[in-house]
């Protein structure tokens, strides 16, 4: 059985801050990968207006979070999380399956 995706309270107070601002408070996160960057992969998060065939569907401190059937295997067990420093603010993506970063830091290989 899958993990899933884990959003920190500070991540979930981001997303649903953004979803409100948004005007669909209703609506998920969803988080994924696609093939970008020197490494092979790279993180993608986005809205989730609807739940897609083969979507799994997840809840962290009340937000519920939307992972395709592709990135799943990838993603599971990843924590999500947002920190704000003096330099700059976003989500970071903690993944027990990452095996390497590239050299920016914008993708990954597993």
């Amino acid at each position: 059985m899958a993990k899933g995706i884990i959003l920190t309270a500070a991540a979930a107070d981001k997303a649903r801050q953004m979803l409100q601002n948004r005007g669909t408070p209703a609506a998920a996160i969803r988080v994924g990968v696609t093939t970008a960057g020197c490494s092979g992969l790279s993180y993608k998060l986005e809205y989730a207006d609807q739940v897609e065939e083969g979507d799994q569907v997840f809840e962290s401190h009340g937000v519920r979070v939307v992972v395709d059937e592709k990135s799943l295997p990838v993603l599971d067990g990843t924590e999500v999380d947002f920190a704000t420093n003096a330099f700059k603010s976003g989500f970071k993506f903690v993944n027990p399956r990452e095996k390497e970063r590239c050299g920016c830091g914008e993708s990954f290989k597993i």
